[in-house]
């Protein structure tokens, strides 16, 4: 029973729909899908991709670049052997998103040039819709941004100490502590700014299988980004003595 059980869960996860197109933003493929019933994520969240005929062994992880309730453009490490009609098998969304507060004014978002940008894009997205400022600090050339966005260079990044109400950061576990020293931020005292980074960490697996690929320490002791993130408080993740900011 405990197998049928867990066969229902795993259907109830796993939506089929087909891609409508492929397009080329900020110098990264991106796919357009029909949104899935009822399952439309927020910034942050993410899909497990197969394509119905693949042999492959992982997922392609992909995240919302755009989000409405007729179709999602989803940006990743998209195969080149998807196309226009190819069948997908989606699971999600899932993980822990993005909280943008809502009386949020002033936002500052980065990357450190590590990934793409794109996976800021549905947040930046719900700031302007809540009529907040939107500021990206990135050396990148980039194409394909709403006017309303502001963009800075990567080394006025410390700025923001002085002006923004939240942060987002999309980064390595390992990176976690140059961005608090580029932004002078010390472990154990409050922050002056509300921050979320996402992790970049493998996400294989079905969260109820606890392969333990994606463990994040936490504050809250060991948890797992593709369950409890890949979006973590700024002040959950530890210094680098493995004190807590």
């Amino acid at each position: 029973m405990r197998d049928e059980e867990i066969s229902i869960i795993e259907c109830v996860k796993t939506h089929v729909t087909t891609i409508t197109g492929l397009e080329q933003i900020n110098g990264e493929v991106c796919v357009q899908v029909i949104t899935p019933p009822f399952q439309v994520p927020i910034a942050g969240q993410f899909f497990q991709g197969f394509a119905a005929d693949s042999e492959d062994l992982l997922p392609t992880l992909l995240y919302p670049f755009q989000v409405n309730s007729n179709e999602l453009i989803l940006c990743g490490d998209i195969p080149k052997s998807w196309m226009p009609g190819t069948e997908l098998h989606m699971r999600g969304p899932r993980g822990n998103g993005f909280h943008l507060p809502p009386l949020t004014r002033r936002v500052a978002l980065t990357t450190l040039d590590h990934f793409s940008l794109n996976r800021l894009m549905a947040l930046a997205e719900a700031a302007l819709a809540n009529r907040a400022e939107v500021s990206l600090f990135t050396n990148q050339q980039l194409t394909d941004l709403a006017p309303e966005i502001e963009v800075l260079p990567l080394e006025e990044l410390h700025q923001i100490q002085d002006w923004a109400d939240y942060l987002a950061a999309v980064l390595q576990p390992g990176q976690v502590n140059a961005l608090r020293r580029s932004l002078q931020l010390i472990p154990g005292r409050k922050n002056p700014f509300n921050a979320e980074i996402m992790l970049e960490t493998p996400k294989i697996c079905d969260e109820s299988s606890s392969c333990g690929a994606c463990s994040v320490f936490t504050n809250r002791g060991w948890r797992l980004a593709c369950k409890d993130g890949p979006v973590f408080a700024l002040d959950d993740l530890p210094g680098e003595d493995g004190s807590l900011g």
